[in-house]
């Protein structure tokens, strides 16, 4: 029987009761589960507006960010990254497709043959190294090439559907294998994933609101006004576990592939806006 984090929310388990509800649940229902707690949790926030992170919850917040994206500081990077593409452009179509409206809408996905969670990010780097290129560097606080193609690519993305698949028993498996790491507390502080953008969603921790987890994927990579630079979902999770005082994994590794799976998957039917711009 499995563990989950959604069943102990649906029966309105606490996040000291350390979520250990059991149940065998689908994806698919783990998924309805969230939405519904959310639902439930702020009735007057539509499903749709979650891509908007924490700025839902706040109308200042939302107006402030409103303001941001009438003059994006992230435009400076999505030329940078146009530019950076279209200098190996033979090389990415080959990879890709020549229509780049369509690459980021088919990530994450599960592939069959390798048993494993692809990215976008990760099918950059193994796109480049296949052709003999160098790869791009997930840079601390996100300062690397590789969010400058992606942000470039998301951008192109906008206003497509996030539609993430599990027809596998593999796939499934990564799904939970994301959830797990999701709902278990690490680090000294004790913390999940989920006490923060579960439970704790739209309160605030130091003097940001927290995100829901629902929409994470869906404006990723973000440009964050603390770095002036656009920050991979990956480097976030870094930054996430470091404030937990847990080792990260590393960017790309399998650990935080099936994370974004998972998230991703919770975020199915929203749309993509990335980049996104946070504080």
């Amino acid at each position: 029987m499995k563990k989950t984090l959604l069943v102990a929310l649906m029966l309105g388990a606490t996040a000291s009761a350390n979520i250990a509800m059991a149940a065998d649940v689908t994806p698919e229902q783990s998924r309805q589960m969230m939405i519904d707690f959310f639902q439930a949790k702020n009735p007057n926030i539509a499903i749709d507006g979650y891509i908007n992170g924490a700025y839902i919850y706040s109308e200042d917040k939302m107006a402030q960010w409103e303001a941001a994206e009438e003059f994006p500081p992230y435009l400076d990077a999505i030329d940078a990254g146009e530019a950076l593409y279209n200098a190996d452009k033979a090389v990415y179509e080959k990879c890709f497709g020549d229509d780049v409206t369509k690459i980021r809408a088919k990530y994450p996905y599960f592939d069959e043959a390798t048993q494993k969670v692809v990215t976008l990010e990760g099918d950059i780097n193994k796109c480049r190294a296949d052709a003999g290129l160098a790869a791009y560097k997930d840079a601390e606080k996100g300062k690397g090439d590789i969010a400058k193609v992606s942000g470039y690519l998301a951008y192109n993305a906008r206003g497509q559907k996030i539609n993430v698949k599990i027809e596998s028993e593999g796939a499934r498996k990564a799904f939970e294998a994301g959830q797990d790491f999701y709902i278990k507390p690490i680090g000294q502080l004790n913390l999940s994933c989920a006490k923060c953008h579960t439970y704790q969603a739209g309160k605030k921790a130091r003097s940001n609101l927290l995100s829901p987890a629902v929409g994470h994927t869906s404006h990723f990579p973000v440009f964050r006004a603390g770095a002036q630079a656009l920050t991979t979902l990956h480097n976030r999770y870094v930054g996430c576990n470091k404030n937990m005082r847990a080792n990260p994994a590393k960017p790309q590794s399998d650990t935080y592939k099936n994370l974004e799976f998972f998230e991703a998957y919770l975020s199915n039917g929203l749309e993509i806006n990335g980049p996104g711009y946070r504080e």
